[in-house]
């Protein structure tokens, strides 16, 4: 009996060990996604005449029993069917695989949503997530299309869910991010 006893606690022990070394790859994979790694932001400059707002938003994370979900707002960002790819050729923006995606234009934001899987760290495509952006001054909501993509240059390890939408300056909001029956809320302000 104690041998079992000793087998459950090695088991026991060993079972968060291996889902927190799970975590350390995924986030260099979700934060990578999210250019919050690399050259790209080191050498990201702002001209004196260029718009701040051109270039804020926001980034959190957060967790439900099943996934974690990172939460991306951010300027608009041109996004191409894999047709307008192929003739195109863009160098920048965002490869929609399922759905399709908004222009870009004033006030324009890209709202994007990364789910991983929080077992395994991995990425998931196979979810339908329903993505709500509340204007927490007016209360008013807004469904973000929840496109498939990938952005151009960083490939497969940023594929995420998400669309550009209208969200006025000076924003206090809340994204909500529902797949199932579970939710990840988050709040962030656009100036």
């Amino acid at each position: 009996m104690k041998k079992y006893v000793d087998d459950a606690k090695k088991n026991t022990g060993r079972g968060p060990r291996i889902r927190g070394a799970c975590w350390a790859p995924a986030l260099c994979l979700v934060l990578g996604g999210c250019r919050l790694l690399g050259t790209e932001v080191d050498s990201l400059t702002v001209s004196k005449a260029q718009d701040v707002a051109s270039v804020a938003g926001w980034t959190r994370i957060a967790t439900t029993q099943n996934y974690l979900v990172v939460a991306n707002v951010l300027p608009g960002e041109p996004m191409y069917s894999k047709a307008e790819v192929a003739s195109e050729h863009p160098i920048e923006g965002e490869l929609c695989i399922i759905g399709l995606g908004a222009p870009v234009g004033p006030l324009i934001r890209h709202v994007e949503a990364h789910i991983y899987d929080r077992l395994t760290g991995l990425p998931l495509t196979g979810v339908t997530p329903r993505i709500t952006l509340v204007d927490r001054g007016t209360g008013r909501p807004t469904n973000v299309p929840p496109t498939l993509m990938q952005d151009l240059n960083i490939g497969a390890l940023d594929i995420h869910f998400g669309n550009n939408i209208a969200i006025p300056s000076n924003s206090d909001l809340r994204l909500t991010v529902t797949i199932g029956n579970e939710e990840a809320t988050f709040d962030g302000h656009l100036d």
